[in-house]
Order: structure tokens, then sequence, then C-alpha cells
């Protein structure tokens, strides 16, 4: 209303009562009500964009998963690759024997693969055995073949090197024993000859691998074993020992070093402590005695 209407109005509400208490109940009424309104009105917009918010977390944590995984399936694919299987690896070794070292040159007979890395891991379950991996990955248009590959192991000596595809198979590429067949022989002999107590015949020595620190001196340590059975023989055959009796073994091992002269000490199982005291090489356990006699009688 205009400035002259509104004071009308007002002197008619101070003279009339009922329109004056109908302009209290209607003022008392008024501002509640808008004030519902807003705030309904504020609470909509809250939520919309509490909403809008989450909404746009989701889109973006949705496409943070997306690239991620399609980023790491072309890192897979392209550039890191997977372990290849072992029939397809051709390789060429060198043993140094004052590094220890292995040096491995090897190919690849697949087509269109790119040999993407190269590495060798201790084998978790025995620690003189080396796993070599070797992994290959898909060609990308702007890139070349990449067939051959070359790695070098350290501390080889005394140990055995496998070519390894987790879950697949291992291919077993250098075996130390076997460069060193001579040098074994050589080390078996003169224990015999420093222990009379061994029988070459019931008593074979045999090399697990590994090499074994005794005071700073380098060495190796060979099992012993003893044939049940007065007829009873032995025999080497793919790398195992073979009996046409029972092997039944002994409580100790002997441990000798490679560099001359040699030493030579017994491993007592029992102690858990190296010593030359023969006599240990004459015990046996009460299976054994039992074994002896059963074979006896039959």
């Amino acid at each position: 209303m205009s400035e002259t209407g509104s004071e009308t109005v007002r002197e008619h509400l101070e003279e009339c009562g009922n329109c004056h208490q109908a302009y209290l109940e209607m003022k008392e009424e008024l501002p509640a009500d808008t004030e519902t309104k807003e705030e309904i009105a504020l609470d909509g917009f809250k939520k919309v964009r509490r909403c809008t918010k989450m909404l746009k977390i989701a889109v973006t944590t949705v496409t943070g998963l997306l690239f991620f995984l399609i980023f790491s399936f072309f890192m897979k694919i392209f550039l890191v690759g997977e372990p290849l299987s072992t029939h397809k690896l051709r390789s060429e070794l060198s043993y140094n024997e004052e590094t220890s070292c292995l040096e491995i040159n090897g190919t690849v007979d697949l087509a269109s693969c790119r040999v993407s890395r190269v590495v060798w891991k201790p084998d978790e379950e025995n620690e003189n055995e080396v796993n070599i991996l070797v992994y290959g990955a898909e060609i990308l248009p702007f890139q070349s073949e990449k067939r051959e590959f070359k790695i070098s192991v350290p501390d080889m000596k005394g140990k055995k090197a496998y070519f390894a595809c987790p879950d697949y198979d291992r291919q077993e590429i250098f075996n130390w024993k076997h460069h060193h067949y001579d040098l074994l022989d050589e080390l078996e002999n003169e224990i015999y000859e420093h222990y009379p107590e061994l029988s070459r015949d019931k008593d074979p020595l045999w090399y697990n691998g590994g090499i074994e620190f005794v005071d700073g001196v380098e060495g190796i340590r060979f099992s012993v074993d003893s044939i049940v059975g007065e007829d009873a023989s032995f025999w080497t055959f793919n790398d195992q020992l073979i009996t046409d009796g029972e092997f039944e073994s002994r409580d100790f091992e002997i441990w000798i070093s490679l560099e001359k002269p040699r030493q030579i000490l017994i491993y007592d199982f029992r102690t858990g402590e190296y010593t030359d005291d023969p006599s240990i090489l004459k015990r046996h356990s009460e299976q054994t005695v039992e074994q002896i006699i059963q074979y006896t009688v039959e």
C-alpha cells in the first residue's frame, strides 16, 4: 500500500478492537509460517548439495579405479610381462671359480615376444637353490623384438640354479656338484682314509649341496648313511643314491675343508657341535641294530 493507505489502516487498527486483534493474530502466525518454508527450502538445497558432492566423489573414485585397472593391465601386458615357461628358454652358462659367479646368456624361443626383465631369487624352501625368472611382454608397434637376455648370479659355490615359472615348472640348469665330481671324489677318499671306521661299501657319503664355514674355514658337509643287510650294496643313478637293501641315516655328518691341508670334523646332531671324536662313527641307533639283526636272520 501507499504511505497514505498504510496510515489510514494504522488509524483504523487503533480504533477497531476486532481488526486490531485480527492483525495481532496474523502478525504472530505469518513469521513462523515464513520461517518454516525457508527452512524447508534450505534443507532441500543442502540435500541437493550433499547428493551432488557424493555423486562427484563416486564418479571420481570409479574413474580413478578404472584408470588404475587399465594402467595395471597395460603395465603387466606390455611393460612388466609374465614369467615365461621354462621349455621356451635356452641358455649358455659360464661359472667363474674365483668369484663363484654364474653368468647366464639365454634366448627365448617365442615369436612376438620381448624379454622385459630377468631376476633371480633364493628358493624359499632350500637356501642352496636359486630360481631364475625370465619375464616376457607383448610388443608395442614402436618396439623391437628382444629375445636375448643375460644375468649374473653371485655366490653360486655349492648351489643349484633353476629356470622357474611359478605354478608351472622348474628346470635345473646348473649344479655346482656336477662340475666338481673330481673334487668330491678326492674329498670322499680323504674322509675314508682319515676315518677307517667308515666302510666304503656300507657307509656311503652323500653331498647335498651348500658351503659350510667352521671357524672361518670354508668347507662342505657329507651326510652319512649305512646300508642294512649283509649282502646289500649301493650305487648312484640320476644324482641319487640307490640300494638293494635299506638305508639308515646316521646321526652325524662329516665336514671337510676345501683348502689344503684338509681339516676334517664330525658334526654331531645330538649335541649340535663339531668334534674330532671318532667314537661317534661307531654309534648306531637302536633302530639300526634291530634292522641289522632282522636282515641277518633273514
